[in-house]
């Protein structure tokens, strides 16, 4: 109820006063805003103009091109598109696509943030989610536009003029050019971050957003359309829920298993290009909350047949069960090949007394399952010696870990992988992804795996949305006492009507950041002394990072020079060969 009272309220303070009459209207005001800066619905006319709408970008990476609309009169069907993203000489950038920015309302401001490290005003209207076009444009209503144009890892450098036409009603209100330089650096085809955000796609998920059931042909299409949008996004790593996928059935009087959903489940992400690697989803989980006792998802025979049933840690059944269960799947993965890229979850977040637990069933997928890693979040403040010796891949909070990198630092100087995690936390001066922060600290995380030689990152929030996810974008947790942060629950929204999901600013601000580790990580191979000093001018510590976006735009443009002068011979060769038409 209190969501639905908030939102009233803020529409109420931002309905319309009123619509065009007669035949008239004025041209609405259209400028080019940073894509790193957020658009609000109270911005008047020239809020965060840029001063040219000149942008840069390398090869094979996603720029955002970002102008704010505002009318005096509503434009009941607006509608944004680009024409002539071309040369001189007529070599073009087809690859371009138009979203408006659709608001979302956010209650309250992220808990423990100084004033000056978040943005807005909650409650009020947040810009997040990318719509398509056409959209009713209320007088006095700042609405954003976003561009993604990707330019093709074959462009050729050199500048490309662009012309954005804004419509409404078919015809043309306003005309505003703009110009992409696109550089001789390129983004690595290679995917080599680790980059995951928790996924559900289950039938209660479906059911409710979708209207559809589990394992239909339609929820297919929609795990195939989601799969096409993590990978365009440079997620690589997609956590699989094995006991919904993998069927049971009993024969000789034991347990044996179907891999059919599963094996299509691997394909279809995998087709997609985000796999990458196959998480195995946790093989405990807790009867509630954080602090909730222990029970483990098992299949048990019961009258002859397989059914779930979940139990304590300390049964006899759960490791009778796990250790077939999991030397099954072994077998299975060693026979598709799939070995190499398969992580195994054991449970997140041990502490306290669950650690020996942790310990138990971590070493019995390492008996069962030779050579698969383990993976978990982890409490690098708290690693007692059964959690570093058990627990292959660390996946420690970040916020929590700035007086242990010592003790991160040996693991990765040991060869041993260490990616890092948000949640609900950190808050305070950290970065995270939250919907109250600046995009600045989305572009930045990716920076900070780089900076510290972490090799991946893992939200727990893909798309974990509350009933109304434009509406409430904070859930409720530990039993109805606590909100999460705005945006902390999901990173894309629910898009029903195509079977599959709408991007966000956040979401585009990420891929943007992942692109940004992937062309360090090359500048680093061939001059590690300027990749580290580029890193280290965006992020000296954890809580000390440029917060100015001008600044931040001068760091990017010092990265573009760095790899371009750093380009391979051959690579200059093929430049120079497409230029003069040879190629």
């Amino acid at each position: 109820m209190f969501r639905w009272l908030v939102a009233a309220a803020i529409a109420g303070c931002l309905a319309p006063s009123g619509t065009a009459r007669g035949g008239t209207t004025s041209p609405p005001n259209v400028w080019f805003v940073d894509s790193l800066i957020k658009v609000f619905p109270g911005d008047v006319r020239g809020t965060h103009s840029l001063q040219t709408a000149e942008f840069k970008g390398a090869r094979n990476q996603h720029i955002a091109v970002q102008l704010a609309i505002r009318s005096s009169t509503r434009l009941p069907d607006l509608s944004v598109e680009v024409r002539a993203l071309a040369t001189r000489n007529g070599r073009r950038i087809s690859n371009v696509e138009v979203h408006h920015v659709a608001y979302v309302v956010v209650g309250s401001h992220t808990p423990d943030c100084p004033p000056e490290e978040v943005v807005g005003v909650a409650p009020g209207w947040y810009p997040d989610p990318l719509e398509d076009f056409p959209v009713a444009l209320e007088p006095r209503r700042t609405t954003p536009a976003w561009v993604t144009i990707h330019i093709p890892p074959d462009a050729v450098a050199g500048s490309y003029e662009g012309l954005v036409l804004v419509r409404s009603g078919g015809r043309v209100v306003a005309r505003k050019p703009f110009r992409l330089e696109v550089v001789s650096a390129s983004v690595p085809a290679d995917r080599s971050l680790k980059v995951t955000n928790w996924f559900s796609l289950d039938d209660k998920t479906s059911r409710q957003f979708y209207g559809i059931a589990a394992f239909s042909p339609e929820w297919w299409m929609l795990v195939s359309n989601v799969a096409s949008v993590l990978s365009a996004h440079r997620q690589n790593v997609i956590l699989t829920p094995l006991l919904t996928l993998i069927q049971p059935r009993v024969e000789g009087g034991k347990l044996a298993y179907d891999f059919t959903n599963f094996d299509r489940w691997v394909e279809t992400f995998k087709q997609a290009g985000a796999i990458g690697y196959i998480e195995g989803n946790h093989l405990l989980a807790r009867a509630g909350s954080y602090d909730a006792p222990l029970l483990v998802p098992t299949f048990q025979i019961v009258d002859g047949k397989p059914q779930n049933l979940s139990l304590p840690p300390d049964d006899s059944r759960v490791e009778a069960f796990l250790s077939g269960f999991l030397a099954s799947l072994d077998a299975h993965l060693k026979e598709r090949g799939w070995e190499t890229f398969y992580f195994q979850h054991v449970l997140d977040e041990a502490h306290g007394n669950e650690i020996p637990y942790y310990g138990k069933y971590a070493a019995l997928v390492h008996r069962q399952m030779p050579g698969i890693p383990t993976i978990d979040a982890v409490d690098a403040a708290h690693m007692p010696e059964v959690l570093q010796t058990t627990c292959d891949m660390w996946v420690p909070q970040l916020g929590r870990f700035d007086d242990q990198m010592p003790l991160i630092d040996r693991r990765i100087q040991s060869g041993r992988a260490v990616w890092f995690y948000t949640c609900l936390y950190p808050q305070k001066r950290y970065l995270n992804r939250l919907m109250d922060f600046p995009l600045i600290k989305v572009r930045l995380l990716q920076w900070l795996d780089f900076r510290y030689g972490f090799t991946g990152f893992l939200h727990w929030g893909g798309n974990s949305w509350t009933p109304e996810p434009l509406l409430d974008t904070q859930p409720v947790i530990d039993k109805n006492t606590e909100l999460l942060p705005s945006g902390d629950a999901f990173i894309v929204y629910p898009d029903r009507g195509h079977l599959t999901v709408h991007s966000s600013i956040r979401f585009e601000a990420m891929r943007a950041g992942i692109e940004d580790y992937e062309m360090l990580r090359e500048l680093k191979g061939r001059d590690p002394a300027a990749a580290e000093q580029i890193a280290a001018s965006a992020v000296s510590s954890f809580t000390d990072y440029v917060r100015d976006v001008r600044t931040f735009r001068k760091i990017e443009q010092r990265l573009f020079e760095a790899l371009s002068r750093n380009l391979p011979r051959a690579a200059f060769r093929e430049q120079g060969s497409r230029a003069n038409g040879t190629h």
